[in-house]
């Protein structure tokens, strides 16, 4: 058997492999490099037994627990095809270790001598990034719950939920730990319309339907977390049968798409499964989940809702789970995160146990009825069937443990059974594996950064004043340098260079292909409607089809066309810092000398809709035919009158058919109305894009200009700083001192920070 050894640090992206104590070749596939290990744990079990050509393995793994339940998940997969790895886990240090550890750090980074690392804009920098904010969209269709789900997460009823209050706006609920809601309300352009202290059910109703708003941004308690773990932010938006306008359903597809890191809540109705209007959705979430490995799969938690509603005998979970899958394996989906859940059932027990004065008697009973369904029928015991990792599997059982004491009745048993806790406890996991790693390795970055930055500037004024005998050469240098620095010409050369860069021509060509795309698409939904007719009710049908089918395609269309020119305004700017890099290394360049004393560049590195035409296109889409609609039995006329009496060889009744006018409608007529409407629509959005991406150029190019006369003027004081150590000896042996202290303080910090995000073994293994 195989002996293997892997080390993952998820803070560094830094991965060792060994078999049989030796390290894996650079050309090895196990070779990961700094890949994510959710990225290539899933193919971990196949690469080994490439690797090693055998199927069973002794595999040792030091990193978190996190990480390890990914692996054994991998390693459990893997048996059916016969691959056999036996695991032990040697822990290391988690997230919460860390965090502290870092706050300690920056606090004596504040504190310290060098006040280049006490400037606002690094402490901004740095509690902005340890406050992040994690996003989790919450996505449903018609009659799925949504709003319910979300108020059974705030343990209060928040969100209107009823069928007639489904949400038209988008709302974003941020966590402040507060226990009192504050709400601010924004039209379509952004504009404050009004705002709401202590919010309450009432004001959200009214709020939601005032066709003004279109935003609405909360903060208060979310309370199944903490603001010191993360800050997430619950965004709810409307289904795609009810956005207010186009922008919601682009806000969608957005959080939906492969580039976003949100987590993704996608609500079905337990009851309703297969409705049209989620297709488009499920596709983009198909799409998304195809790309970068397990955590795309990890950030879709598709909850099925309305559990509660299934009976005795007549309905079976598993069954309908099973259902579920495949209905979502059909759209390419495949083992997806199933949590099934009774939403309504979980808040309504999270009110009466936290407020029980406020329920009134009868639903009182409801809801201890409800409980007691919950626990006694154990296929309603909803946390058996989630999706969950070992270690959120065990939290759940241990806390159904402490709080059952047998009683049918039961408050705190019947909500872990409905499902609820199991979403929460998965979205904790989630935060802390993706979101909390990813903000420590952030915040260190930038400390190495600025320490790095700091040290160079330490270290060239200790060459600077060593070299006495040169210090005329050195003050020549930075003399030449600031005379480039300040030269008009040089500046002219730098932002001609900045003026030129353009992506337009990349921009239209892009764009086109894309609305190539979404023709065939469009195309595609319409096959097989060219000779149909339809009634008017038929029509009406068809029509809130073909609409809700282009308004999705609308919004999808928009979020790709976004995405494009946000990636070609970054790949810009990564060329706006590459001249001015260029700009700031070319300032040594035709120094009449052997030896440079210090290079520019390293001082300052670290800063571096369709309603209206509706009734247009029913009327040109309509005709009048004469269709017959029955029969009927009258008198011969041909026996009428004194001859009629004697033509005995004719019938005295004869049958006549019973018409009508009826209104038909030409489905061809419909769709070719429609798709010039779509294609006026398309181009038209395709212009805004481009003119969005001509207005985001300007706009980055003149902040980055901005920000380089800032990094300039830095620049000249450093250099000015610089001067100083080639001053009077008695002076720079002063200045030395100085530095030296700072110099070894740096280094001394330098070592806090890379310790902070080493994993260190812990001195017990799991087998």
């Amino acid at each position: 058997m195989t002996e293997i050894f892997i080390k993952y640090n998820p803070y560094k992206l830094e991965t060792v492999v060994r078999i049989d104590g030796e390290i894996v070749a650079d050309n090895s596939e196990l070779n990961v490099g700094d890949k994510r290990l959710q990225e290539w744990v899933g193919d971990l079990p196949m690469l080994l037994q490439e690797e090693c050509n055998e199927d069973s393995f002794d595999l040792t793994f030091q990193g978190t627990l996190m990480d390890f339940e990914d692996l054994q998940e991998s390693v459990e997969e893997a048996k059916a095809k016969g691959i056999m790895t036996y695991l032990s886990h040697i822990p290391a240090k988690e997230v919460t270790h860390m965090e502290l550890a870092i706050e300690e750090v920056f606090d004596e980074i504040i504190h310290g001598p060098i006040d280049e690392l006490k400037t606002k804009d690094l402490q901004d920098a740095f509690k902005k990034a340890l406050n992040s904010e994690f996003e989790i969209t919450v996505v449903a269709t018609m009659s799925a719950g949504k709003s319910t789900l979300i108020n059974s997460l705030l343990q209060r009823k928040f969100m209107p939920s009823s069928q007639e209050a489904c949400t038209a706006t988008i709302a974003r609920i941020k966590d402040t730990d507060d226990q009192d809601f504050f709400a601010v309300a924004y039209d379509d352009n952004g504009n404050k319309i009004k705002s709401v202290n202590d919010v309450t059910l009432e004001d959200m109703s009214k709020l939601n339907s005032d066709e003004n708003v279109s935003t609405i941004h909360i903060e208060g308690d979310i309370p199944f977390t903490t603001t010191e773990e993360m800050s997430l932010v619950l965004i709810d938006t409307p289904g795609p049968n009810n956005s207010r306008n186009e922008n919601h359903l682009k806000t969608t597809f957005k959080n939906l798409d492969e580039s976003s890191k949100a987590l993704v809540l996608y609500i079905l109705n337990a009851t309703q499964l297969g409705v049209n209007d989620d297709s488009k959705l499920l596709d983009a979430v198909a799409n998304s989940m195809k790309v970068g490995g397990k955590q795309s799969k990890d950030r879709y938690l598709f909850v099925v809702n309305k559990i509660d509603n299934f009976r005795k005998g007549d309905d079976d979970v598993q069954q309908s789970l099973e259902k579920v899958r495949k209905y979502l394996a059909d759209r390419d989906i495949h083992n997806p995160n199933l949590f099934p859940a009774a939403a309504l059932p979980a808040l309504d027990i999270r009110e009466l146990m936290k407020n029980p004065a406020a329920i009134d008697e009868d639903l009182e009973d409801e809801i201890l009825m409800t409980a007691r369904k919950l626990n006694r029928n154990n296929q309603l015991h909803l946390e058996n069937y989630a999706t969950l990792t070992s270690s959120t599997k065990k939290k759940i059982f241990e806390r159904l443990e402490q709080v059952d004491d047998g009683d049918i009745m039961n408050l705190e048993t019947a909500l872990i059974h409905s499902g609820i806790p199991a979403i929460e406890e998965t979205i904790k996991l989630y935060v802390e594996k993706y979101a909390r790693t990813a903000k420590i390795k952030n915040v260190v970055d930038t400390f190495h950064k600025k320490l790095e930055s700091s040290k160079a500037f330490e270290e060239t004024k200790n060459a600077i004043a060593k070299n006495t005998e040169k210090h005329a050469q050195i003050r020549e240098q930075i003399s030449i340098i600031e005379d480039k620095l300040n030269s008009g010409e040089e500046a002219k050369k730098f932002k001609g260079k900045i003026a030129a860069l353009d992506v337009m021509t990349e921009v239209k060509s892009e764009t086109k292909k894309i609305l190539r795309e979404e023709q065939k698409e469009m195309d595609k939904f319409l096959t097989g409607t060219v000779n149909q007719e339809f009634t008017r009710s038929e029509a009406d049908t068809f029509i809130n089809k073909l609409s809700n089918h282009a308004n999705q395609s609308q919004a999808k269309l928009a979020t790709e066309l976004e995405k494009l020119v946000d990636n070609k305004l970054v790949n810009t700017a990564m060329q706006l810092l590459e001249e001015y890099k260029n700009k700031i290394v070319n300032l040594i360049d035709g120094l009449e000398t052997d030896e440079i004393f210090f290079e520019p560049f390293h001082l300052i590195s670290s800063e571096i809709d369709f309603t209206q035409e509706e009734n247009r296109i029913m009327e040109a889409a309509k005709y009048t035919e004469r269709v017959k609609v029955g029969e009927k039995q009258v008198k011969n006329e041909e026996r009428k009158g004194f001859f009629g009496f004697f033509k005995v060889w004719k019938p005295y009744y004869v049958t006549e058919d019973v018409c009508e006018n009826r209104e038909i409608i030409k489905a061809q007529v419909i769709a070719d109305e429609y798709v010039v409407l779509i294609e006026e629509h398309t181009r038209n959005l395709a212009k805004s894009i481009e003119l969005h991406a001509k207005e985001e150029m300007k706009k980055l190019k003149f902040e980055y200009n901005r920000k380089f006369e800032k990094v300039d003027q830095l620049l000249r004081e450093k250099l000015n700083e610089l001067t100083q150590f080639t001053n009077d000896a008695e002076t720079v042996q002063q200045l030395i001192e100085e530095s030296k202290k700072k110099l070894e303080w740096l280094e001394k910090i330098e070592r806090k920070v890379n310790n902070i995000i080493e994993i260190e073994e812990v001195a017990y293994a799991l087998r």
